[in-house]
């Protein structure tokens, strides 16, 4: 008796689960292109760059990263050195390249926060026409909509 019952829990599981299963596999080739030809369009949309600007800044990283490697390099002799002589102006110096450290960190942070603003800025002057005048001369509806406190 308790198998049967443990029978036809299973089957009423399964007549809930397996359509919606095989549902969900039939439909998949599907999402999966669908998927696949938005990100591709998304890839067309963005904006190539040129071969030498691309090798420029990756040089440029290169120099950030040796500069970086080269300051915490520095500062990891200089507190060895310190620990071994006891000496405090080896362990100033490993303050130095401490305080170094921290205010490239600082520096680059704030480049990458100036380019980022630079980049996000609206370009006065880009926009060719407004949309919404476009639409009142078609005679349709703007598709946003306006709030009017009062």
């Amino acid at each position: 008796m308790p198998l049967l019952v443990f029978l036809l829990i299973g089957a009423v599981w399964a007549a809930f689960l397996l359509p919606s299963f095989f549902e969900s596999r039939r439909r998949a080739p599907m999402t999966a292109t669908r998927s696949f030809q938005r990100s591709n369009e998304l890839l067309a949309t963005v904006a190539t760059t040129n071969g030498q600007q691309l090798m420029a800044r990756r040089r440029q990283a290169d120099r950030r990263r040796i500069f970086l490697m080269t300051l915490s390099a520095g500062a990891v002799i200089t507190l060895a050195v310190a620990l071994l002589t006891g000496s405090t102006f080896w362990l100033g110096a490993t303050i130095i390249f401490d305080l170094a450290i921290g205010a490239y960190v600082m520096l680059l942070l704030m480049l990458r926060q100036r380019n980022l603003a630079v980049a996000m800025a609206p370009r006065i002057g880009a926009v060719e026409a407004p949309a919404s005048a476009e639409l009142r001369r078609e005679g349709n509806q703007p598709a946003t909509v306006r709030v009017v406190a009062g």
